[in-house]
């Protein structure tokens, strides 16, 4: 007799031991989940995952600095996927409180989205995503992460999006989401270039009304 029932898709099964290691944190005396944490439960060899677990932390709201911090630890992620090194980051970062509680919202969303997604992809042109292909998607979340760095407020949403999708795509082999990834984060990488654009002239606008 065969199952009718499919099987769960690599993200699924991820994001499910990250769900279970946040209601884990969540039950100690001291609460926190650091992104040590999340590194430990996910995998010190994971590097696409944890990204794609990062690029949606990216899109909640966080203190100052928080955008930043998180951009930093996506390239920091995405340097070792290029050398083949495994997860490691310095310790500010490592010991970098997360907010457990909207990241545990977020992630069952995400997990209601994996499994709407796992219905719909399925492995398509496996050469696209070939491990030999992994230094290529390592330097564009590279080249897409790095104006996430500086402090402007709502340029980090879509460009983050893209490289969730992007991850996700990887994730299941599926070339089609790659693809979609990879144009709605050049979308959001275009979004922020003018964004950029507009604070640096507004800035020169400013001081040379000054002067």
């Amino acid at each position: 007799m065969t199952s009718t029932e499919a099987e769960p898709t690599p993200v699924e099964v991820q994001i499910g031991g990250l769900l279970e290691a946040l209601h884990a944190s969540q039950q100690k005396p001291d609460p926190r989940f650091t992104v040590a944490s999340l590194i430990a439960a996910l995998g010190v060899h994971s590097h696409i995952v944890v990204i794609l677990v990062f690029s949606v932390l990216n899109m909640v709201p966080g203190p100052p600095g928080y955008g930043g911090t998180i951009a930093f630890a996506i390239i920091g992620f995405s340097i070792a996927m290029l050398l083949g090194a495994p997860l490691t980051l310095p310790g500010w970062i490592r010991r970098r409180k997360l907010p457990a509680k909207a990241l545990m919202r977020v992630t069952k969303l995400f997990a209601r989205m994996a499994a709407a997604m796992a219905r719909v992809s399925r492995p398509r042109y496996l050469l696209i995503s070939a491990p030999v292909f992994q230094p290529v998607l390592a330097l564009f979340i590279i080249a897409v992460s790095l104006p996430m760095m500086l402090p402007i407020p709502f340029i980090n949403a879509i460009p983050n999006a893209g490289i969730c999708v992007l991850c996700l795509g990887w994730i299941n082999r599926d070339a089609v989401v790659i693809i979609a990834g990879i144009v709605l984060a050049l979308v959001g990488l275009t979004i922020a270039g003018a964004a950029i654009w507009g604070v640096w002239h507004l800035a020169n606008a400013a001081v040379g009304a000054v002067q």
